[in-house]
């Protein structure tokens, strides 16, 4: 297949790296000023539990102009930038020019896949994808690494896709093929956005109490977190029929404690620093989320009290 991903950050680099293992063809799409940084190859790190396997990939072409997308022929589009810049002119550009590719959505807003789908072009088709990988520029702040992207992939996490059946079974099999978890399920905006709805209000519950974990099981800010998922629940619950029940459960005081305690010491990165580092650099995305919420309870006439004081605490 002709695959085009457009950004070649973290998370472009690595859904790129497998699907080229697959035997696939593999573009990155980035403005130009990027482009000769990436003509000099890509160090990837995978972190494991024993060891880091490392690479220095170069197998890829790069375009940099949206009459460069539009002249060729697309099998799939991989959509790998924060909500806030799908929504730039740029993006809208390339989303029109695509032509009868296979687009995957990548992004985790709740109102991210409606948005995409509007703008298709005629012969189009939308597969919608939940990133369950960790992935960042290495080293950390303050950390020791190899320079590049080091990525960790969960045994117990394959990647979600959901959308048209020959699409999504399209993709789940090229992952697969170059060595990525994978699987298709039925209804990823019903069955996915429940992990947003609890992730984003806890992270942004962790940037009002400065990204320090020490302390954070108990803190006012935690509290605050929690019931504003709550609400972010309720909320996905009535506008899409999504099944909570089992992430109101990680919203207990119980399970916060249990994940602040077991999530430092099964994955083979320092959480804190890394905590800091991605959700500072896509900090817009988690005020438009919860922005999102917001405008969704209104819409649905749901108490949205504490989303609305999370999102005020945010600068």
């Amino acid at each position: 297949m002709n695959i085009l991903l457009v950004g070649a950050g973290a998370v472009g680099q690595v859904y790129g790296r497998h699907l080229a293992r697959a035997g696939h063809h593999v573009t990155f799409f980035v403005k130009a000023r990027y482009a000769a940084e990436l003509a000099a190859g890509l160090p990837l790190h995978r972190l494991g539990y024993l060891r880091t396997e490392s690479e220095h990939w170069q197998e890829y072409a790069v375009v940099s102009t949206v009459d460069e997308v539009a002249a060729a022929q697309w099998d799939q589009v991989w959509l790998c930038m924060a909500s806030d810049a799908l929504r730039s002119d740029l993006s809208q550009q390339v989303i029109a020019a695509v032509g009868k590719a296979t687009v995957i959505c990548l992004q985790p807003g709740p109102e991210d896949a409606a948005w995409v789908r509007q703008r298709l072009p005629a012969g189009a088709t939308m597969v919608q994808g939940l990133i369950t990988f960790i992935s960042y520029q290495s080293p950390l702040p303050g950390c020791s690494g190899k320079e590049g992207i080091a990525y960790f992939f969960s045994p117990l996490a394959p990647g979600m896709f959901s959308g048209p059946h020959q699409g999504v079974q399209t993709v789940v099999e090229a992952l697969r093929a170059g060595g990525m978890a994978a699987r298709e399920v039925a209804d990823l905006e019903g069955a996915g956005a429940g992990s947003e709805a609890v992730m984003i209000p806890l992270i942004a519950a962790l940037e009002q109490h400065e990204w320090q974990l020490s302390g954070f099981a108990g803190s006012p800010q935690l509290a605050l977190g929690r019931e504003a998922g709550r609400e972010a629940l309720a909320i996905l619950a009535e506008d899409r029929g999504a099944k909570v029940a089992l992430e109101k459960m990680l919203l207990t005081p119980l399970a916060s404690r249990l994940l602040l305690l077991v999530a430092p010491k099964v994955l083979p990165l320092e959480l804190e620093p890394y905590l800091e580092y991605h959700f500072t650099k896509v900090g817009q995305q988690t005020r438009d989320m919860l922005d999102s919420y917001i405008r969704l309870g209104e819409k649905h006439d749901l108490p949205a009290e504490n989303l609305r004081r999370l999102r005020a605490g945010l600068v």
